[in-house]
């Protein structure tokens, strides 16, 4: 969890925001579409990038155009559907993430040891695009975002004008934005992008206990946006649910119904912490296509279809 010093600078950069943001509303940016779709966490191991990546999967399958965002520098997504080889290659050409903010974070290097940027411009134009699969496309993580730091408070809106000057939430029915479980400016610049967020937990003590500090975050955030712009919740995924240990779980998720049930929807399909799907991960398969695995993924991005288009109806 995060230390006070930690939630400071969090609400800080926060409040760092709120002038450009209102500037936005302003100017119209309120009528954009609304599916941006960070999936997130406060707490790692709970399987965050599986239940994105083949949700996005999922979708694509059924004909829905999908953008799929690594905002994670441990580039956990990257992984479960590049090949090292084809990773290789995206950091190669400096077809990444970190080439969005690779100028600003060149710039307050050589700022420092008083030269000149050599490389100009960030390479941020829509080329950094890698198309995986019929309808699913993906933005590659990188390590070196780890080098993002915030100085100016304009870093954490990067990502948001990337996605709006490209006209990315027009050509996607879907952007997944797959968030790191911590609360650094990679959180903020997904916040900032996104229009909904949601959970992904597993059900015992902790995910609760990370679920209400997630939920101060989103009320600091909010407090300044306008009643149509707030940063909503579509709702929370149990994963890893453990054969053996169904009466604890549903217990615990029965609690976390009830704790939040003023903020969050949980979704009622569950999935099981089953050995064959991390293994086909391993040679980029997602669910819909592992033994097993089918009834489960096609189940819950039916209803995640259906809450999305239950709070855009």
């Amino acid at each position: 969890m995060l230390p006070p010093f930690g939630c400071f600078l969090f609400f800080e950069i926060v409040k760092c925001v709120n002038i450009e943001y209102n500037v936005k509303i302003d100017m119209g940016v309120s009528e954009m579409k609304r599916n941006v779709i960070s999936f997130m966490n406060m707490k790692g191991g709970v399987g965050k990038t599986t239940i994105c990546v083949n949700i996005a999967g999922q979708l694509a399958e059924m004909g829905r155009k999908v953008l799929l965002i690594d905002n994670d520098p441990q580039m956990n997504a990257s992984q479960y559907l590049l090949s090292a080889s084809e990773i290789e290659k995206q950091f190669n050409e400096k077809k990444t993430i970190f080439s969005l903010y690779r100028s600003d974070v060149d710039y307050d290097f050589n700022s420092i040891n008083g030269s000149e940027d050599e490389e100009g411009e960030s390479e941020s134009e829509e080329i950094i695009l890698r198309n995986i699969r019929n309808n699913l496309d993906i933005i590659c993580g990188d390590l070196n975002m780890t080098r993002v730091r915030e100085t100016t408070g304009s870093i954490q809106a990067i990502l948001e004008n990337y996605i709006t000057s490209n006209d990315l939430k027009d050509k996607y029915d879907f952007i997944f934005i797959d968030c790191p479980p911590t609360q650094t400016i990679y959180t903020m610049s997904a916040f900032f992008a996104s229009d909904y967020y949601i959970l992904v937990i597993k059900p015992d003590y902790l995910s609760s206990i990370g679920i209400s500090l997630f939920d101060k975050m989103v009320v600091q955030y909010n407090k300044h946006r306008g009643k149509s712009e707030k940063l909503k919740s579509l709702g929370i995924i149990a994963n890893l649910m453990q054969k053996g240990n169904d009466d604890y779980h549903k217990t615990k998720i029965s609690e976390i119904k009830d704790k939040f049930k003023f903020k969050h929807d949980v979704f009622e399909t569950k999935i099981n912490n089953v050995g064959a799907i991390a293994k086909s991960s391993e040679n980029q398969k997602l669910m819909y296509e592992t033994r097993g695995s089918v009834r489960s993924i096609k189940k819950l991005t039916s209803e995640f279809l259906k809450k999305y288009e239950g709070v855009n109806n």
